[in-house]
């Protein structure tokens, strides 16, 4: 509760300074380039607060959201055709092998946010373009399995062990929260999900999740 009250806080004056900086950009009207540069460099700085402080609404979203019968082969089509233009953009090829799975219960937004920290995930570790792979499965007889492997730069094996820490990413400034990854694993767990990682360096990553078919959200 404290994170989002300090993150509902923070919005406010970043849309002022985010507004004074377009203003700012209206009088130079490209008369000074140097000056452009720099407010262009500052915009992108109040984008990326901006992010984080999403993703700390994620990260400390209470766990009785509404729950519902989820397909999530269909919720993982429908925000594959929202990033569609992002993906190839970037160069990123896709194919999914989709299995017939039963549905599960969740939050469709909690859900949602998965599939989209994962996919931007793979897609920041591609940086000239490569494949991301998606497979559903089922694993026994009441757990959902979801593959996410991308052909990315890899993570060195000592990177391992923080990845879903929250603020710790070995991206480049500005190329990331380090929040993306623990929001993931903040939501499987009130689910009794879990993820796990592979990864080999040059070669791609890949994210596991299993889900319980019939989970339920655990009480505070």
């Amino acid at each position: 509760l404290l994170a989002a009250g300090i993150a509902h806080e923070l919005r406010n004056p970043l849309a002022i300074v985010m507004n004074a900086l377009y203003d700012l950009r209206q009088i130079l009207d490209g008369q000074n380039p140097e000056a452009a540069e720099d407010l262009r460099i500052a915009e992108e700085e109040i984008e990326r607060a901006q992010a984080i402080i999403k993703n700390l609404l994620e990260f400390s979203r209470e766990s009785g959201a509404e729950l519902e019968r989820l397909d999530v082969n269909d919720l993982l089509s429908r925000t594959l055709q929202l990033m569609q233009k992002h993906l190839q953009n970037n160069g990123v090829r896709v194919t999914t092998e989709l299995g017939p799975i039963p549905p599960c219960l969740a939050n469709v937004n909690a859900m949602r946010q998965i599939f989209l920290n994962l996919i931007t995930n793979a897609v920041q570790a591609m940086p000239e373009g490569g494949e991301l792979m998606l497979r559903t499965a089922l694993v026994g007889e009441n757990r959902i399995r979801l593959d996410v492997r991308d052909t990315g730069v890899g993570i060195p094996r000592e990177h391992l062990q923080d990845i879903f820490n929250p603020f710790y990413t070995t991206k480049a400034p500005g190329q990331g929260t380090g929040l993306g990854l623990s929001v993931v694993h903040s939501i499987l767990q009130r689910y009794q999900g879990e993820i796990q990682v592979t990864s080999e360096v040059g070669a791609g990553t890949t994210f596991t999740i299993e889900l319980p078919c019939q989970c339920h959200v655990e009480a505070d």
